[in-house]
């Protein structure tokens, strides 16, 4: 009996639209620790993106450098692509260029929001504290805004969610908590993919959905049921 040759593990290319720094070792570790069994997972921080993705200008910096990697690697093989930000810079265009699914963490967060809850909100980051009950222009996309409650800022900007835990995390719950019993809210959405790791240390009444995990969850999903995008008209 002739031995079948054995299919290579699919492979994930996760995108971190920020320059390198400590964070992207943290996400490497993250995403490779929670990859579900026979799925291979490559991390990549952009050198030509921002530090971090917090205003317009990190955005548009952040969408060009994932535009321009993903055109890179469009031929090396992955089966779907994670853009490792909230924000989801540049998940149009790279979903332009590829056929293969390219998964944005904001997109992925929101979307399984709506099957934990009837309303979420997200609870972000950022040097100054805010509360927005208008949904964002990410939302407004999306076509949910029906679904959205609101946006509350915890006052840490992106660099620095990971410096003092247990100060992140009691802000992220103060937030929640008055997002739900002010806002609505019967599921959270944290909206920074640097929140990664102390998801899992958040302790509420209600859903919280992490963004990073949510994207890797939806593209190992995409490539178990082999979709891919329709291609491009001649």
């Amino acid at each position: 009996m002739q031995n079948q040759k054995r299919e290579p593990p699919p492979r994930i290319l996760v995108l971190d639209p920020v320059r390198p720094s400590s964070l992207n070792q943290v996400s490497e570790e993250f995403f490779k620790a929670k990859a579900s069994l026979g799925f291979e997972i490559e991390c990549e921080s952009l050198a030509d993106a921002p530090a971090s993705v917090e205003f317009p200008s990190d955005e548009a910096l952040a969408a060009a450098a994932v535009a321009r990697r993903v055109s890179q690697v469009v031929h090396q093989g992955f089966r779907a692509i994670v853009i490792n930000c909230f924000l989801d810079p540049g998940l149009d265009a790279a979903r332009d260029l590829t056929r293969i699914p390219v998964v944005g963490a904001g997109e992925s967060a929101v979307r399984i929001a709506l099957t934990a809850g009837q309303r979420f909100s997200i609870i972000d980051v950022g040097p100054i504290k805010y509360a927005c009950r208008s949904p964002t222009r990410q939302v407004l996309s999306m076509g949910i805004a029906a679904r959205f409650a609101s946006i509350r800022g915890i006052g840490v900007p992106v660099l620095e969610l990971n410096r003092r835990p247990g100060v992140t995390i009691k802000k992220i719950v103060r937030e929640a908590k008055i997002a739900a019993a002010e806002d609505g809210a019967d599921v959270i959405v944290l909206g920074c993919t640097a929140l990664a790791r102390l998801a899992e240390r958040i302790r509420l009444n209600l859903p919280v959905v992490n963004p990073a995990l949510s994207a890797l969850r939806t593209a190992e999903t995409l490539i178990s049921l082999g979709l891919r995008r329709r291609a491009r008209s001649s």
